[in-house]
């Protein structure tokens, strides 16, 4: 029997010897690891919920103790306050006096903070020199002796009390003492209960509880939500607690309130009793998951090989890239990166050999076609010419002569760059078409740098401007005299383009829209796009323009070498 199930394991297939591999050598460790996590499950389980019943205590109170600063800075800011302190030195004034004096200076001074604090519901001045009460803010200090938060001769100088019943407030006390250690008056600040203590509440989840009691063990709080609740009375009833609720204890350090929050101990064993019984079925689904990875594995073992044909499958249908990686250093790993690398040098070959010579055909192309276009053009316009020559028709001659000149500044041959000379010459022709479109109703000044004309710099960067100039600013405007000026001049480093026009104008978003990635001219955001490629973004075209005043478009280019003294 056992030689039969020898062989059989032999004649297996590689991938489901791997198979019962995995299985063998995981499902031992994973025995061993549930029965570990069983025995400290109860132990791992209850040292977590205390550590996060501790973080919230923590974080409630530490919500808490904030707030209780902001107000005893405040109540202390108003103590100090001379304006307060004036009050309650006055003596023998009048009515009128004292009255303004409560209304102007007092009730702005102890009403302002409740406006930027919603949880403060009143600030009052108790003092020996208040006859009479006056709204919430003032009011005589006798009226308050018997009261239950009246701060005690040694006590310390504030106070915090919290009044229970139906009327659930928190009030913080400070005291105001004369040069004989006598009270002569109490600045009290009243809070709202539940606005205090909401941090703390929050946490209050299902089958939880908690109470804060204040230093003198009074029970200030109490908010329970376990199902069978321990109604808690007084601090005795804490020792109760700890021995029946799992808890956590926390003292805050600005009035020395003590915060407990708990809940039964049950709910932490029923969790973790929960979870063990989950722990049976957890084990099945490991084991059967297993059984799913260890055959993925074993079928991982070839996948690369699959993934090889794939690509090569890929190459023949013309798709010359390689997309199978191997970093391994088996024999697939090898087989993967030697065809990488002969895939590599192919695509090489076929750059450098293939590949160029379509480049060099299209380029051959292009380069006829500029030759013959420019050519038919120009052919084209010389008959126009003569033809209105002949025609007695000088105007069309005139035409005629500017379009040839501006297309052969234009073309320039194929060239991308070109001289300052040839730029005035393709937009004076340019110009000349334009005056007589618009019947001569502007008219063009020119102030250009003679020693200028030979430099290099790129074609077509003006005539984009000089047609907006004359599309959005002369032919909008209703002004008799429209001008546009031409000006060329330079620095010790920069050439400096500029068209101007006397038109409409625009507003300075507009303006800045101009050049901008979505705006609709696309001749001049073309030129500025050029002008940042060569130069870089700081030479980018700069508008300038102020409505019914007119617009001023400003190009700068680092100066070149001159072409030399010929024009081309």
């Amino acid at each position: 029997m056992m030689k039969v199930l020898i062989r059989r394991y032999k004649d297996l297939k590689y991938r489901y010897k791997l198979m019962i591999l995995i299985l063998i050598t995981s499902i031992i460790p994973t025995s061993i690891i549930a029965l570990y996590m069983q025995s400290g499950m109860m132990r791992i389980l209850r040292n977590n919920e205390i550590e996060n019943m501790q973080e919230s205590v923590t974080q409630a109170i530490g919500a808490i103790n904030n707030q209780v600063q902001i107000y005893e800075n405040l109540i202390d800011y108003l103590s100090y306050s001379t304006d307060l302190r004036e009050v309650l030195v006055m003596k023998n004034s009048s009515d009128f006096e004292t009255y303004i004096k409560y209304t102007e200076i007092v009730d702005p001074l102890l009403q302002m903070p409740q406006v930027y604090h919603k949880e403060i519901k009143a600030i009052t001045l108790y003092a020996d020199n208040i006859r009479v009460a006056h709204g919430n803010t003032l009011a005589p200090l006798t009226n308050i002796k018997e009261e239950p938060w009246y701060p005690k001769q040694n006590q310390n100088l504030l106070k915090w009390y919290v009044q229970k019943g139906v009327q659930k407030e928190v009030i913080i006390a400070r005291k105001f003492y004369d040069d004989s250690n006598e009270i002569t008056a109490i600045l009290k600040m009243t809070l709202d209960y539940d606005k205090l203590f909401e941090p703390f509440s929050n946490i209050m989840n299902e089958n939880f509880a908690g109470i804060v009691w204040d230093e003198e063990g009074d029970i200030i709080y109490s908010r329970n939500k376990i199902e069978k609740a321990y109604q808690v009375s007084n601090v005795e009833s804490i020792e109760q607690i700890k021995k029946e609720y799992s808890y956590v204890i926390r003292q805050m350090e600005q009035n020395q309130w003590k915060f407990c929050y708990y809940c039964p101990t049950e709910v932490i064993t029923e969790s973790a009793g929960q979870l063990m019984m989950k722990n049976l079925p957890i084990g099945i689904l490991c084991v059967f998951l297993l059984g799913i990875l260890s055959y993925f594995f074993s079928k991982q073992m070839v996948q690369k090989l699959e993934q090889l044909t794939e690509n090569m499958n890929q190459i023949h249908r013309g798709i010359r890239h390689v997309t199978v990686q191997s970093d391994s250093k088996d024999e697939i790993g090898v087989l993967i990166r030697s065809f990488k690398r002969m895939m590599g040098e192919i695509n090489k070959l076929i750059s450098e050999v293939y590949e160029s010579k379509i480049a060099l055909q299209r380029t051959e192309m292009r380069a006829l076609q500029a030759q013959i276009n420019p050519h038919f053009l120009y052919n084209s316009l010389s008959i126009i010419n003569w033809k209105a020559i002949e025609a007695d028709e000088p105007e069309i001659s005139n035409v005629t002569l500017a379009l040839s000149t501006y297309y052969r500044t234009s073309l320039n041959r194929g060239e991308t760059m070109t001289t300052v000379e040839n730029e005035v010459n393709n937009i004076r022709a340019y110009l000349k078409i334009q005056l007589i479109m618009h019947d001569h109703d502007f008219t063009v000044e020119e102030k250009i740098d003679q020693a200028l004309l030979h430099c290099e710099i790129p074609k077509l960067i003006l005539q984009p401007l000089v047609e907006n100039a004359i599309e959005h600013g002369l032919d909008t405007t209703e002004k008799e005299e429209k001008k546009l000026w031409i000006m060329i001049s330079q620095n010790e480093e920069y050439i400096e383009f500029c068209v101007q026009d006397n038109g409409n104008g625009m507003s300075p978003e507009k303006a800045e829209k101009i050049i901008g990635y979505h705006s609709s001219g696309y001749g001049v955001r073309n030129v500025n796009e050029r002008i940042v490629l060569l130069y870089g973004k700081e030479n980018q075209i700069r508008i300038e323009s102020e409505e019914g005043v007119g617009t001023k478009a400003v190009i700068r280019i680092p100066k070149k070498k001159e072409t030399g003294n010929e024009t081309k």
